[in-house]
């Protein structure tokens, strides 16, 4: 029995799938946003306010996400927009997606929910949240080129992984750092949350990209 594709709910699925990755990388980019203003907080008597209001519209792109991925499973992949299969790798790829806004939210939250700012910040910290918002920009390139140029795809989802490694090591670089007299130890568990929670979303962006590797090789 021949499958026929619902071209109008296909066509509602692809543009609902480029509005997800485009309010994934406007969270990771607000995100990194607020955490270089978290930095520079001596130089700026509005910090705390810039900082929250980041907060407020992540938290808002966050729902919009949910929206989306609602929509997605209950309106298109349930209604056979999608081949099964390409349903299947859909669905995980939203999900997947789903993960990397929610631990960016979960990164502002953590740094909003600290009233007062430590009185020593690394300054590998905003380089650290700049390689974060690159994983995702390279993400989405990825996402991008997806069913259009597979060799684009796996180049920019190779980008991620590389970017992640990255990530991972100046977060060590930052361990070793604020544990150290220099750093209150109670900052020092402060600082070390913020940095291991914006690693964690390095690595949802390479699970996302890992994945994206995993569809081409599949498609190609």
């Amino acid at each position: 029995m021949l499958f026929k594709r619902d071209k109008k709910l296909w066509k509602r699925g692809e543009e609902l799938f480029d509005q997800l990755a485009k309010e994934l990388q406007v969270a990771s980019a607000k995100l990194a946003k607020a955490v270089i203003t978290w930095c520079n907080y001596e130089q700026d008597p509005e910090a705390r306010q810039k900082i929250v209001k980041l907060q407020d519209e992540i938290i808002e792109a966050e729902r919009r996400c949910d929206d989306i991925k609602e929509e997605l499973i209950d309106s298109i992949f349930s209604k056979g927009a999608y081949l099964p299969q390409a349903t299947e790798d859909r669905h995980r790829l939203v999900r997947y997606m789903d993960t990397i806004v929610n631990r960016t939210e979960v990164v502002i939250r953590r740094l909003c929910s600290k009233k007062d700012f430590p009185s020593r910040i690394p300054h590998e910290m905003p380089i650290l949240a700049e390689k974060v918002q690159r994983c995702t920009d390279y993400l989405q390139d990825a996402l991008k080129y997806l069913d259009k140029d597979y060799d684009k795809a796996r180049n920019f989802a190779s980008k991620v992984d590389a970017m992640r490694e990255e990530a991972r090591d100046l977060d060590f670089h930052i361990f070793g750092r604020i544990h150290s007299p220099d750093y209150p130890p109670k900052d020092a568990a402060y600082l070390y949350t913020i940095s291991v929670s914006l690693v964690k979303v390095s690595e949802a962006a390479e699970q996302t990209s890992d994945y994206i590797q995993t569809m081409t090789v599949k498609y190609g």
